[in-house]
C-alpha cells in the first residue's frame, strides 16, 4: 500500500500546485476535512479544494521536499511557491487514506511569510479603482 498511497500524495500536491482542481477532487474523499494553520477547519471534499482554489491567484507551483509513508497515512513536505514577494512558503500536510482518497489533511505552514500572501491575495482581489 505505501507505494500507492506515496504516487497519491506526490499527484495530489503537484495537483494542487498546478491548479488542477478537478484532478483534486477525484483525489479527496467525499468525506475529507483539513485543519491544522488554517482559517477554519474544511469538512467536506468541495470545502476542501474550494480552500486550494481560494489560492489560484497566489499559487505558482509546489515542490516537493519530501514524503514519508507509514500504512494508510503519509506526511508530505514542500515549498508551496508564489509568484508574490513572499516567495516560497515551507509547508507540510499529515495525510490520511481512505478508499484510495484523501479523507483528512492536518495542513501547516511557515506562519512568518503567510501575511504577505494574504495581503498579495487581498490586492489581486481588491475591486478596481472606479474612475472620478
Amino acid at each position: 500500500m505505501s507505494a500507492n498511497v506515496r504516487d497519491l500524495v506526490i499527484e495530489y500536491v503537484s495537483a494542487a500546485g498546478e491548479k488542477r482542481f478537478d484532478r483534486l477532487e477525484e483525489l479527496v474523499h467525499p468525506d475529507a476535512t483539513m485543519d491544522g494553520t488554517v482559517k477554519s477547519e474544511s469538512k467536506g471534499a468541495e470545502a476542501f479544494v474550494q480552500g486550494f482554489r481560494n489560492l489560484a491567484p497566489i499559487i505558482d507551483r509546489n515542490e516537493i521536499r519530501e514524503v514519508i509513508v507509514e500504512g494508510d497515512r503519509a506526511f508530505v513536505l514542500y515549498d508551496f511557491v508564489t509568484d508574490s514577494p513572499a516567495g516560497a512558503v515551507l509547508s507540510g500536510e499529515l495525510l490520511t487514506i481512505q478508499e484510495d482518497r484523501i479523507i483528512s489533511s492536518t495542513l501547516i505552514f511557515d506562519w512568518r511569510r503567510w501575511p504577505e500572501v494574504l495581503g498579495e491575495l487581498r490586492t489581486r482581489h481588491a475591486p478596481p479603482p472606479q474612475p472620478a
